[in-house]
């Protein structure tokens, strides 16, 4: 297998306030043998790419500071990813004296050394204690939260932007199965609209759906929720049936020392993400029932088969 990780033309953006620069780049990835799961951590991880504290190709004294990567709508296992760019205006700032992403692993694992709230890392989730180990009253003293690494979440905004998704289409109005989940058997319901097994453009009603929160504490903790991006809702979801919604993924902007504004996208889709397909034969024609008319076989797949639970959210 090969990663491609292709910066999209034209897609470069730069703004100047005053004497401060911040730009912006975005790129395609993707692994050109269709059959490899390409996760979100692989692909924002590959070793060709963009890493954190990396300086702008064009403007001296900008680094990337930040993304956000989100999957692909009609492609599976191929995602963006927009990298931001910024000067350092403070030590611990990417490409500052005391950068804290130097020598850094990856992009998704950051474990400098703590310097009084330095970013330290979306690993797990974890919570330190003080010098007071155990929980509850053990005369060693009390067990109050040390609010340097205490996280506390307050939902602050919902966005909902419904729109079409132009899709090929063999027949309408048929039966979505149940979750979306594949079954096997070809379609029975509906009306055929393909010219000849050629399909014809059919409108599937989306919703994008926004949800943002601000997170304070000295640490924002990822709890795996990247790998989450290009997974379906395995319960309902704000009254989404199941299946319906897709993760697209999250973007998180650290705004002061201990506050962090994140926010996570999902796609609803009437079809639950389904997509028509005919019976082929190897050579790719289409693979015509022996009746009279003939007749084509169509099924509905599932380019999003992974199911989770969506309680990240807020």
């Amino acid at each position: 297998m090969s990663i491609k990780y292709t910066e999209q033309i034209g897609s470069r953006s730069i703004s100047r306030n005053k004497g401060s620069f911040t730009a912006s780049r975005n790129f395609l990835v993707y692994d050109d043998d269709s059959t490899v799961v390409l996760t979100v951590a692989d692909a924002i991880n590959f070793s060709g790419g963009v890493r954190f504290s990396d300086g702008h190709p064009e403007i001296e004294g900008v680094f990337a500071n930040s993304y956000s990567i989100q999957p692909v709508n009609d492609r599976a296992y191929t995602y963006t990813v927009t990298w931001n760019y910024a000067q350092p205006f403070e030590e611990n700032d990417a490409g500052g004296s005391d950068d804290p992403f130097i020598g850094n692993p990856d992009n998704t694992t950051i474990n400098p050394v703590n310097d009084g709230g330095v970013l330290d890392p979306p690993t797990g989730g974890e919570q330190e204690q003080g010098e007071d180990d155990v929980l509850g009253d053990d005369g060693v003293g009390e067990d109050d939260n040390d609010t340097d690494t205490e996280t506390t979440r307050t939902f602050n905004g919902v966005s909902l932007t419904t729109g079409l998704a132009l899709v090929d289409g063999y027949v309408a109005g048929a039966a979505i199965p149940a979750n979306g989940a594949e079954t096997g058997s070809a379609i029975t319901g509906g009306t055929v609209v393909h010219e000849g097994g050629e399909p014809v453009t059919v409108p599937v009603p989306t919703t994008e759906i926004s949800l943002s929160e601000t997170v304070f504490g000295a640490y924002f903790y990822l709890n795996d929720v990247q790998l989450k991006a290009g997974k379906r809702n395995s319960k309902s979801f704000y009254g989404f049936n199941a299946g319906s919604v897709l993760f697209k993924g999250m973007s998180v902007q650290r705004q002061e020392y201990n506050k962090w504004d994140v926010t996570y996208t999902f796609i609803w889709d009437a079809q639950s993400h389904m997509r028509q397909v005919p019976n082929r034969l190897d050579s790719g024609e289409p693979d015509w029932n022996d009746t009279s008319p003939p007749t084509l076989d169509i099924f509905f797949k599932q380019p999003f088969p992974s199911l989770t639970d969506f309680s990240f959210a807020p």
